[in-house]
């Protein structure tokens, strides 16, 4: 099973980030998954910096990791023709070591430029609109596609990388997943093991047999919420940060962080648990990572809000990186 490090720019900096990159590459991470937002989840002491900048910058300073997004919303402030381009851009320079994830997004991505925010059909037409140009771009030659929401009109990419970038597509529920057995190089869900054997595996695999596809070439990603420290409670508190998401949840038409975080902190910290795995144990974060590679996951990426990223690095590399 890989491994991976999940860089926040909602929680810190981006020069902060590429420290924190430096160290996961160090430790013996896989792969490294980066927000790709307008707005933060959070208000009050909260960061947003650009995706894709940032991700050249983690690219030219470490020297074999692969770094990608996780995820880039294809829905009204992006042109999956410019994604295509970014990514094959990225991955000619870096070869093998870039991919993009893709998915139905967020209002705080695109409500505070001015457009309007769309009901899940319609995100869902214009993630497949995406993962249909982004896939005909990247297997090269001029390129006109008359879509749902976007098209391509005789477009050829003149730059491809000579190693294909793993096309990833994130849901957490089976619609969307039917869309990724359809499109994707790989899923990646939130969703525990449980709802991902009894609801999304048979849509994934519904979709790659839709696509004549075989779903066993499809990697299996989780996100895993995690939260490390020798002191449980200050594990514990350092989840509070991330009270937006399951307050609003992925759907609502709300993007002022503001109005994110008033809704947050209407939500104890000790319920906090149901959405991070907080622990004081490394032994307890290997056990998680093996029950999920039981459950078929390929790679577990570990977005963390330890109290302090150093000390959760170090006990990873100590205690779990390469013993799952």
């Amino acid at each position: 099973m890989d491994i991976g490090y999940f860089a926040a720019h909602e929680q810190y900096d981006p020069t902060t980030l590429l420290s924190h990159v430096d160290r996961a590459a160090s430790a013996g991470f896989d792969t490294v998954w980066t927000s790709d937002h307008v707005h933060p989840w959070w208000h009050t002491d909260a960061h947003c910096g650009a995706a894709w900048p940032w991700m050249g910058a983690a690219l030219e300073r470490t020297d074999s990791i692969r770094i990608g997004t996780g995820v880039t919303p294809p829905i009204a402030r992006l042109h999956p023709a410019l994604i295509a381009q970014t990514f094959a851009t990225m991955g000619a320079m870096y070869p093998g070591r870039v991919h993009l994830a893709i998915g139905t997004g967020e209002a705080m991505n695109e409500v505070p430029l001015g457009y309007d925010w769309p009901a899940y059909p319609e995100r869902r037409e214009r993630l497949i609109d995406a993962c249909e140009i982004v896939s005909r771009l990247w297997d090269g030659g001029f390129t006109t596609y008359d879509g749902h929401y976007w098209d391509v009109d005789t477009m050829n990419l003149y730059t491809l990388p000579e190693e294909r970038v793993p096309l990833y597509v994130a849901g957490n529920g089976p619609k969307t997943t039917r869309v990724a057995g359809r499109y994707a190089d790989g899923f990646l869900t939130l969703r525990d093991a449980d709802v991902y054997q009894r609801e999304l595996e048979p849509a994934l695999e519904a979709g790659a047999a839709e696509a004549d596809r075989d779903p066993d070439e499809i990697t299996r990603v989780r996100q895993l919420l995690v939260s490390y420290h020798p002191d449980y409670d200050r594990a514990l508190k350092s989840t509070g940060f991330w009270r937006g998401p399951p307050a609003i949840g992925f759907d609502e038409d709300v993007y002022d962080p503001r109005e994110i975080e008033a809704a947050g902190r209407e939500i104890a910290l000790s319920e906090m648990t149901d959405e991070f795995f907080v622990t004081d144990e490394p032994a307890d974060i290997r056990e998680k990572l093996a029950t999920l590679a039981d459950a078929g996951f390929d790679e577990v990426e570990l977005l963390s809000s330890s109290p302090d990223q150093e000390t959760f690095v170090e006990a990873m590399e100590a205690e779990v990186l390469g013993q799952v």
